[in-house]
């Protein structure tokens, strides 16, 4: 024990001095990783941040912008939008169209209308004294009461009818309803008085209590007076068309406006034209609206009874109808006030113009459109004076953009990435790299290609997805997009663009076997692209103009660079950042390998081991979902540190063993070393880091049982560590090293199962893994249980299938044996 202290106070002083060299090391990596990180977000931030000097554009544009030529040709510094005049006017045309004629009723024509009856109805009431002396002087020869109601008709009816027949009257009234109009009042009508002369005669004398007709009244008349223009005024301001009706105005729709609003509260109502009333239906209408009012009307005059009130409805209906006529006029004025507002309301149809888009051609007429297209332009710039606050501005908001995205981007890789081993800061730079790479790549692009459409945002998102994983490649593509589209004047076509060829390709290239699976991913991208084009310009422009034509050329021309780009990237990105690609390791699959090739000469039984420990592993890994492809390329390599001493090795011993010469401890240190020489052999070999790794993690930190079994029964005293027959480890960090271990194990020890069966070999790998387990071999890979149960079921069926017995031949009969055949030394013959 004395004797010991100073080795470990040694072990302690290295320790201590080993700790204190790592804490500088990860000091300095963690200023290295500021100053990238810094870098980076200067460099993009400056890349999507634009100066302009803008003032001679608005002094050119205030000059010549009323001229009729312009003479310099005007593009567009930035991406604004302007309105499209004629797809405006377009639509407000549309608009008008669905507005409605107004029609008005005519107050003139209808007060001309009442003026007219007003006359007939005087007219008749001028004929009163005439009708009231031919009345009294009928009654003169009445002898009963009884006869006085018919001589008063029949006189009204004679007058009347002298009316008509007289050159001087001009009505088209008949002799009834003139009789009724001249009717006087029943109750003013004289009465009769019989005297009787003294006897002896007795003369009987018959008298009317009044003769003079100034006495008649005519209260009557002048109820049905009242009620024909009552009647009359409201069927006019009801609203009559013309009797004609053209074809055109069938369906047509017209508002109906009114000088007072209506019972719902409305002053215009919408109807169709051919609803309105004719003159034939105001006839109609009229009779009602003369029954509903009679009532009322006898009911105030005293009148009593319904044949009264049928006789002033009959009375007052012919005499209004004579005065129908259309009283609906056409209103120009507010018509073309409707159809002003409408198109007001519309709202202008604006197009995209891009940066650089030329505005007006230099020596040409300026046009409606580019006079329209200029003015909006002049108006952003004169918004725009003071290019300094500009760029400040710019600056500031570009700072707080990128700052954000990159704080997503970081959030993003701590969340998603799949795989544990991988260094954070390292995806992190390696996803900064990328996108500012890209957005000094697009400024230079926008002093040349304006649009953006030439901008391969898909690249960085494939090159991410193939070096990375597909589900943090879709952000750091969404990302992308978003600053690209901020470099282009938050153009939200590029987003859209970018987001949708950028997801297409990332989601199309899970797995890169070949070196077409790169060249696909970009077809589909493309393809995409197209689409997604197509499908902005049938929401906002035409499909069929030159400017659709060149953004699609533009879209194929990315979809080419990123065919080129990505794999002319990848190969660099993968040596820079350390990364293994799937590409990489089919590359070290091959077995014309220069270490594989020396692998299988110099210690062939470990190749071949090798071989079928890389069936093994690729079949287990890909059944939980790991990558198979790693596996199978780390079985390849992971005993490579055996060629050293090939001898030590029980697969490569031809049947002297070397262990028989040396202790259990120092043959336990032979087999461990094959674990530290393979990894110095793969670093000489520059072989990438995941196969390193496997050859360090395939036997963790495990017990060397053999040798440690058989050193405890040497030693008397009991004193044996473990820590000496233990691998160097460390133990798997990724479920495809946990595999290998597994395998490695069950490979080498199945064979010594005797009549191996289904159920020996289940078992046998049941104790492996569980001893694996046990041991905790397992902690730092994140395997489940259910994992390891699909491990130990693909492991064992792969087994069976390997160690299938060969059908034996039957002997040669003696008769087919041949007389010349020698038998080669250690062989059969079969």
């Amino acid at each position: 024990m004395l004797g010991r202290a100073p080795t470990k106070k040694k072990r302690a002083a290295k320790k201590g001095r080993s700790a204190a060299e790592r804490h500088r090391q990860q000091k300095k990596a963690s200023l290295v990783n500021r100053a990238v990180i810094a870098i980076a977000f200067v460099v993009m931030v400056v890349a999507i941040t634009k100066s302009s000097h803008r003032d001679p554009v608005i002094e050119v544009l205030q000059s010549e912008i009323d001229t009729q030529l312009s003479s310099r040709e005007i593009r567009a510094a930035f991406h604004f939008e302007a309105v499209d005049l004629q797809l405006t006017q377009e639509a407000q045309e549309a608009v008008v169209n669905e507005v409605p004629a107004y029609y008005r009723i005519d107050a003139q024509r209808v007060t001309q209308q009442l003026d007219a009856l007003q006359t007939q109805v005087a007219w008749l009431q001028a004929q009163r004294p005439q009708v009231s002396a031919a009345v009294i002087k009928s009654l003169s020869a009445v002898t009963t009461p009884e006869e006085i109601d018919n001589a008063v008709s029949k006189t009204v009816h004679q007058f009347a009818k002298g009316l008509i027949s007289s050159d001087e009257t001009k009505t088209s009234l008949d002799e009834h309803v003139l009789a009724r109009w001249l009717m006087p009042d029943k109750a003013s009508l004289p009465g009769l008085v019989v005297e009787q002369g003294p006897p002896p005669e007795t003369l009987t004398t018959v008298r009317l209590t009044s003769d003079d007709p100034e006495n008649l009244s005519y209260n009557g008349s002048d109820t049905l007076a009242r009620l024909t223009r009552d009647g009359l005024e409201k069927v006019l301001r009801a609203g009559i068309r013309q009797q004609t009706l053209l074809p055109q105005d069938s369906s047509r729709t017209i508002a109906l406006l009114r000088d007072a609003p209506d019972s719902n509260g409305q002053l215009s109502t919408e109807i169709r034209y051919d609803t309105v009333m004719d003159p034939i239906a105001a006839r109609t209408y009229l009779d009602k609206v003369l029954l509903e009012r009679t009532p009322s009307l006898v009911a105030t005059d005293g009148a009593a009874g319904a044949d009264a009130a049928d006789a002033l409805a009959d009375g007052a209906a012919p005499v209004a109808a004579t005065f129908i006529t259309d009283t609906l006029r056409y209103d120009a004025v507010e018509t073309a006030g409707a159809q002003e507002r409408a198109r007001s309301a519309v709202a202008p149809v604006l197009k995209h113009i891009l940066a650089s888009e030329k505005i007006q051609d230099g020596g040409s007429r300026w046009t409606a459109q580019s006079r329209s297209d200029a003015r909006t332009y002049l108006k952003l710039l004169q918004g725009d004076v003071h290019p300094v606050t500009q760029l400040i501005s710019a600056g500031i908001a570009h700072i707080i953009l990128v700052a954000l995205a990159m704080i997503c981007l970081h959030r993003s890789i701590l969340l998603f990435r799949s795989d544990g081993t991988a260094d954070p800061m390292t995806l992190f730079q390696l996803a900064l790299l990328l996108i500012s790479g890209l957005l000094v790549l697009s400024r230079v692009a926008l002093y040349f290609e304006p649009t953006g459409f030439l901008v391969p945002v898909a690249a960085c998102g494939i090159l991410y997805a193939i070096l990375v994983n597909v589900g943090l490649a879709a952000v750091v593509s969404f990302l992308t997009a978003t600053l690209v589209s901020a470099q282009y004047g938050y153009d939200w076509r590029l987003l859209t663009l970018g987001t949708a060829m950028s997801m297409a390709g990332v989601f199309s290239i899970f797995r890169v076997r070949r070196r077409s699976d790169m060249a696909s991913a970009s077809i589909t991208a493309t393809l995409v692209g197209v689409i997604m084009m197509v499908a902005v310009v049938l929401a906002t422009d035409s499909l069929f103009d030159e400017a659709t034509a060149r953004r699609l050329f533009l879209i194929g021309l990315n979809g080419c660079i990123c065919l080129l780009a990505v794999p002319a990237v990848l190969s660099p990105l993968e040596r820079l950042f350390g990364i293994t690609t799937d590409i990489q390791l089919l590359e070290y699959s091959d077995f014309n390998n220069e270490l594989l090739g020396r692998l299988a000469v110099e210690a062939p039984g470990t190749s071949a081991h090798s071989r079928m420990l890389g069936d093994l592993g690729e079949a287990a890994a890909d059944a939980i979902g790991a990558n198979g492809l790693l596996a199978r390329v780390c079985a390849l390599y992971h005993d490579i540190g055996k060629m050293r001493r090939s001898e030590y090795f029980s697969e490569n011993q031809t049947g002297h063993n070397v262990h028989d010469e040396l202790s259990p401890r120092m043959s336990a240190r032979a087999i461990a070393a094959h674990v530290i020489q393979g990894a110095e052999l793969a670093r000489e070999y520059h072989l990438p880091k995941p196969i390193i790794d496997g050859i360090l993690e395939h036997h963790g930190t495990c017990l060397i049982g053999y040798f440690y079994q058989q050193a405890v029964k040497e030693q008397k005293h009991g004193d044996v560590s473990e820590d000496d027959f233990r691998y160097p480890g460390p133990k798997p960090q990724r479920p495809e090293t946990a595999i290998l271990m597994i395998c490695d194990a069950v490979e080498s020890g199945v064979r010594s199962i005797k009549n191996p069966t289904e159920e020996r070999v289940r078992d046998f790998v049941d104790k492996i893994v569980a001893a694996r387990s046990a041991d905790r071999q397992f902690d730092d890979c994140n395997l489940t249980l259910k994992q390891l149960d699909t491990i130990a079921e693909v492991v064992s069926q792969r087994i069976l299938s390997n160690l299938h017995t060969r059908v034996a031949y039957p002997s040669m009969r003696k008769e087919d044996t041949v007389d010349n055949f020698i038998p080669a030394a250690g062989k059969a013959e079969t």
